[in-house]
């Protein structure tokens, strides 16, 4: 409990620390915000235009979609505003030697790798996705039950940690692939996957985005719990699947760790 209460205090700290630079850069945060705003925008339109030829998506209803698209601008926003700042960080450190510092610390330097920066860019952009799923939920008169909303909510932490491990150990290439910056992009990259149904991958696809690296139930999983139609086994394995994922990340870590060899890599 000591040690909880320790890192709860450092993580919150970081914390202030990044909201008085935002404080300091208000004009950058406003740009990089209207970016975002932006670019959610445009995604909900791209969709838009599809369900206007289309009726459904792998069976999913304009409003299905929507709450889907809602709950996928809820994890993205979330990822962006702490993985991505962090993982550029991550790799920086491998490749500069500067690792070296945060190893001497006695804290986990895990903790520190992928706690000490987030932007808060994407906070509109959380906004917006709640905003969907709220009125995705009223427009097809859908009303959660507590324990829906509370499974949805954990699934939705479960797919988050997922996202987190499967990042945290593509960046942990970088101990054997030097001075390659787009290694964070990786998982970027897979973004459209996480933003459609499940059901629209088939065949050798959907064994790999839904069971080897079930990418592609991060936001469908949760959104079917709303929905009331998720199926158990898929709600069981994404648990599964993010826990697996975590101890394989650290486990990772502390394997590559042995590779490591201070500035220069």
């Amino acid at each position: 409990m000591q040690a909880f209460k320790k890192y709860w205090k450092i993580f919150w700290r970081f914390r202030k620390l990044e909201l008085m630079r935002m404080m300091e850069y208000r004009g950058d945060f406003l740009f990089w915000a209207l970016v975002s705003i932006l670019w959610t925008g445009f995604n909900f339109f791209f969709f838009s235009l599809i369900l206007r030829v289309s009726d459904t998506v792998a069976g999913w209803t304009a409003d299905e979609m929507y709450l889907l698209l809602g709950t996928f601008t809820l994890l993205d926003a979330f990822t962006w505003t702490f993985f991505y700042q962090n993982m550029q960080r991550y790799t920086r450190h491998v490749f500069t030697g500067s690792l070296t510092m945060l190893l001497t610390k006695p804290i986990s330097t895990i903790f520190l790798l992928t706690t000490s920066s987030n932007s808060f860019n994407n906070i509109f952009r959380f906004l917006i996705g709640c905003a969907a799923i709220v009125i995705s939920l009223h427009r097809m008169e859908i009303t959660p039950s507590i324990s829906s909303v509370v499974l949805y909510f954990f699934a939705l932490m479960a797919a988050a940690l997922f996202i987190y491990a499967i990042w945290f150990m593509a960046s942990t290439l970088s101990f054997w692939i030097e001075k390659l910056d787009n290694i964070n992009e990786i998982i970027p990259g897979l973004r459209r996957v996480m933003q459609v149904p499940r059901g629209v991958f088939a065949g050798a696809a959907s064994v790999l985005f839904t069971v080897l690296l079930p990418i592609s139930l991060v936001a469908s999983v949760p959104s079917e719990i709303l929905l009331q139609k998720a199926e158990t086994k898929w709600v069981v394995w994404l648990f599964v699947s993010s826990f697996l994922s975590l101890l394989l990340a650290r486990k990772f870590f502390y394997f590559a760790i042995k590779r490591y060899s201070s500035v220069g890599n």
